[in-house]
Formats: structure tokens, C-alpha cells, sequence
């Protein structure tokens, strides 16, 4: 009888959950919410909104299925048991982007009690991501250049700055057509605003950014507020050490994060440092990209040229413009090439061939590859120090990365503005949760990304046991299983208490 009765049913994933809602506390999320006067159905909707960007990154709709058909978390809800629609989900992004300031001060404060972290180093950079559709009437989505190769599509960009452990420290949305530099200072002047308390208790953090942001006026900005910068220089000043990178005179031997070996050499002049780097690991990387870039844009020149030859393009200043759009796609290795025209001697506007002359000129990449230079106003650092400052931007690169990947950034559906504002928000909060979880890990030497993470407590679910007793009753027992041996250990390790089995509910039959 017994055995006859037995069924599971109502299987919902709760590993994932457990662990972002413990993280979920301690950052105290819930507290900063309250304190926007935010009620207690409102936070809970917008947990499930960032903690969806974690554990089912998608549109409105997706998440909207994983909350009320895939995941346990509605079973922690006090509001939401009932599941819950898409007009709420989609009001509440309204909410959280009106009280921004609030909520990233106050993450940003947690943040740095739980994780013990200090203002050294600010890391300032810039992506974009695009849109699927043609956002025609949208003042944020633009068409530029895009970091992802999709020029066909609008794009809006997205400028963060992460400290020197890869918390993020402020967030700010522009236009996809934004030109990168003009954004620092206005940016820095509002980390400084939010940041007010840090800043008059310490010396200003120390900025490390891409060479594409520093342009001359950023940098004798930065001077002039007393901040001290890091940056690969923009122009290409490799070319004014040839004779150094060259001999190699000087240069002292290191080793990269990677084990290869590094050459570094210091030159200070007044109150400019310049650091010469050499890296095998770089220019292992860059000599492959230099050989690949250079083979397509021949490849794409054979083609031109054969289509002429087939007489399917003909016209010169329609091949003018194809061979201008190949100068500005292929850059420097267009640089390196001459194109000469054959014009019909009859007709001037008719080209019956085409011919590349290679000039011989190599650009600083090919002649010099793993070689670069790095400028800060740092005196008292050692080379070592200042090449280690620079290659903390990577913690930015990594957050871009995982925003687009893991926590589901790209691409945006939204047609409102405020709604794509509130979904790349929604994103920073995320990573914010995500990069606690990996900082703790990594503190106990376990490197994992956050889909191992999520496959490692996938298996962890939550079911409902079903059976008659010899008494005649029917037993709903709700039940969260045993984790198995990987789960149990980042449990530990995470601190996260597993729930115990729950009674739902007992009646006669």
C-alpha cells in the first residue's frame, strides 16, 4: 500500500538559489532597499530581478519562467508565493534605476566592511553592447564602433570602475556613439561626490586606464586634482625606444602572471615615469594576431582584385571607396601597402587590374612585438610595482567579460531607455554578488568561473515527496536533497547552511 502510493514530484533547482541568497544577506541588500523605502514586496521582486542575472540571464520573460516554473526561490519568498507576472518585473527596474546613487553607495559601503577592501586603486574603463531591432526614436542607443563587432546593430556603452580587487566601485550608462575620453572626468567628479568620506580621509586612489581614454587634457587633468595615473601611452611611443627595445640594455628580468619571463626597464624625467616592457607571453599573442590580421586583409585584396578581373567591378570610384574601407578596417597593415590602379586607356573611370606594392614598412606591433610603454606620474615606484598597477586593469576586462557572458548583458531587447539602463544596473549589482563568491574562493586558492559554480550546484534540487501512511493519511513531505560531495564543499567553504526537510501538509484520503 505504502510502496504503491509513494511519488516525487515538483522538482526545482535550489543550489544556485541557496548561494546567492546567502550572499544576497550578507551584502545586505535588503537593508539598502529599505532604506530607499523600498516595501517588502518590492525588494523581493527586485531580487528576483538581479539574482535572475546570475542564475537565468535572459529577457524579462525568461526570467519570469525560471522564478515560477525552474527555481526553489519563490519557496523563500514571504510576497511572492503565488508567483509573480511581467508588469511588476518590468516596474520595478523603474524603481531601482530612480534611487541608483543610493543603492551603489550602499553596496559600495558593504562591500568594503564585509571584504575588509580599501580605496588604493581605481580601474576606469568603457565597453558597449548592442541591441537587437533598430531603436529609432532612442536618445541612448546609437550606432559607433563596436567592442563586439556588431556595427550593424545600435549599441549603448557602459562605463564602469572597479577597485583593485574587481568590485565595483561606480557605474555609468552613455550613448553608443560616446566618445570615450571625453567621459573620465566626469565620471571621476561623481565617484568623488559618492565617495566623499573616503576621499578626504586619504589620498586620492590612483587610476590605471586604457590608452584610449588618455589623451593629453585627461592626463593633465588627473595632474592637477593630485591623482596619480597609469596608462599604456597613446601615442605609439615604442617607436621612441627602438634603440632601447632593440639592445635590450638595462632591462631587468621578471616574470609575468602567466611564469613568462618579463623585461622591464625605468626611465624618469622630472615628474614622469616611463616604464619600457618587454613580454615574451605578449609578443607570443601579438605575433600570431599581426601574421592572422595581415592574411585576411589579403585574402579580402585577392578578392578585390579578382572580381575585377571577372569584370564585375570596373568603376574606380567604386573601387576607391572599397580600398578605403579596407585602409580604415586593417589600419596599420594597410599602412605597409600601396594599391595601384591599371586604368583603360580609353576610359579613366574603367580599371582593368589592380596591383598591391608592398612597401616594406612595418608598424611597431610587427617590428616590436610584446613591447610597450607605460606612463605614470609615480615617482617612488618600483618598476616591478608600476607594471603590476597597470595589469590590475584586467580586473575591469574580466568584469566586462563576465557581464556579457555569465550574467547575460548582451543582447538588449528593451525598447525603453530607462528599462536598458535598468537592465546593465541590474547586471553591475550581479557582479557585485558574483565577484564575492569568487573572491571568497579564490582566498582559499580555488580558481572557478561562475558556470563551474552553477554546474557544481546544479544536481542540488528540491522535491516533493507523496505517500499514504498506515493510518490513511496522505503525507506531502517537501524535501531539499543531499548535496553531493562538490557542493558540500563549496557549501563549506561559502558558509551556506542547507535547509532541513519541511512538513507541507498531512490529510485523510
Amino acid at each position: 500500500m505504502l510502496r504503491e502510493s509513494f511519488e516525487i514530484g515538483l522538482f526545482r533547482s535550489v543550489g544556485p538559489e541557496l548561494l546567492t541568497l546567502h550572499y544576497w544577506k550578507a551584502l545586505k541588500f535588503k537593508r539598502i532597499l529599505e532604506d530607499c523605502g523600498f516595501s517588502k514586496r518590492q525588494i523581493e521582486i527586485a531580487q528576483v530581478a538581479i539574482l535572475g542575472r546570475l542564475l537565468c540571464p535572459g529577457s524579462e520573460r525568461q526570467t519570469l519562467y525560471w522564478f515560477n516554473k525552474q527555481s526553489s526561490l519563490k519557496e523563500f519568498s514571504t510576497e511572492l508565493h503565488d508567483g509573480l507576472n511581467k508588469d511588476p518585473l518590468y516596474r520595478i527596474g523603474d524603481l531601482i534605476l530612480e534611487h541608483k546613487p543610493e543603492i551603489e553607495t550602499g553596496l559600495r559601503n558593504n562591500l568594503k566592511q564585509f571584504h575588509s577592501l580599501v580605496d588604493r586603486v581605481y580601474l576606469y574603463d568603457l565597453t558597449n553592447t548592442y541591441f537587437e531591432g533598430n531603436k529609432l526614436n532612442s536618445e541612448l542607443c546609437k550606432r559607433g564602433k563596436s567592442k563586439e563587432k556588431r556595427d550593424d546593430c545600435p549599441l549603448v556603452t557602459l562605463a564602469l570602475v572597479v577597485d583593485q580587487d574587481g568590485f565595483p566601485v561606480f557605474s555609468r550608462i552613455y550613448a553608443g556613439n560616446q566618445s570615450e575620453p571625453k567621459t573620465l572626468k566626469e565620471v571621476m567628479e561623481e565617484v568623488r561626490c559618492n565617495q566623499e568620506d573616503i576621499i578626504d580621509r586619504l589620498a586620492h586612489p590612483m587610476v590605471v586606464m586604457d590608452r584610449g581614454i588618455a589623451t593629453k587634457d585627461n592626463i593633465a587633468w588627473l595632474k592637477a586634482e593630485g591623482y596619480t595615473y597609469f596608462v599604456i601611452e597613446r601615442r605609439n611611443a615604442v617607436n621612441d625606444f627602438r634603440e632601447e627595445f632593440r639592445s635590450m640594455e638595462g632591462f631587468v628580468e621578471s616574470r609575468d602572471r602567466q611564469n613568462g619571463k618579463l623585461y622591464l626597464k625605468k626611465a624618469t624625467e622630472s615628474d614622469l615615469t616611463r616604464i619600457l616592457v618587454y613580454s615574451e607571453t605578449k609578443a607570443f599573442k601579438e605575433r600570431g594576431m599581426v601574421s592572422l590580421r595581415e592574411r585576411k586583409f589579403l585574402e579580402e585584396v585577392d578578392h578585390l582584385a579578382s572580381i575585377n578581373k571577372n569584370g564585375r567591378l570596373l568603376d574606380a570610384n567604386k573601387i576607391l571607396i572599397r580600398i578605403g574601407r579596407l585602409k580604415e578596417r586593417y589600419g596599420s597593415i594597410a599602412s605597409r601597402y600601396d594599391f595601384c590602379l591599371h586604368r583603360d586607356d580609353d576610359n579613366a573611370e574603367k580599371v582593368n587590374g589592380i596591383e598591391l606594392l608592398d612597401l616594406n614598412r612595418k608598424p611597431a606591433k610587427a617590428e616590436f612585438p610584446g613591447c610597450y610603454v607605460i606612463e605614470t606620474n609615480s615617482i617612488g615606484l618600483s618598476s616591478e610595482e608600476i607594471w603590476g598597477f597597470y595589469m590590475k586593469l584586467n580586473e575591469v576586462e574580466a568584469a566586462f567579460r563576465c557581464m556579457k557572458t555569465d550574467l547575460g548583458t548582451r543582447p538588449i531587447h528593451h525598447q525603453k531607455d530607462t528599462r536598458v539602463e535598468a537592465h546593465l544596473f541590474y547586471s553591475v549589482l550581479a557582479y557585485a554578488i558574483l565577484r564575492s563568491i569568487t573572491k571568497r574562493l579564490a582566498d582559499q586558492d580555488i580558481h572557478m568561473s561562475w558556470t563551474s559554480i552553477k554546474q557544481a550546484l546544479s544536481t542540488h534540487m528540491r522535491a516533493t515527496t507523496t505517500f499514504t501512511d498506515p493510518e490513511g493519511y496522505r503525507v506531502h513531505i517537501r524535501q531539499t536533497g543531499q548535496p553531493e560531495e562538490e557542493a558540500k564543499k563549496l557549501y563549506s567553504i561559502l558558509k551556506v547552511k542547507v535547509m532541513k526537510n519541511q512538513l507541507i501538509s498531512k490529510h485523510k484520503v
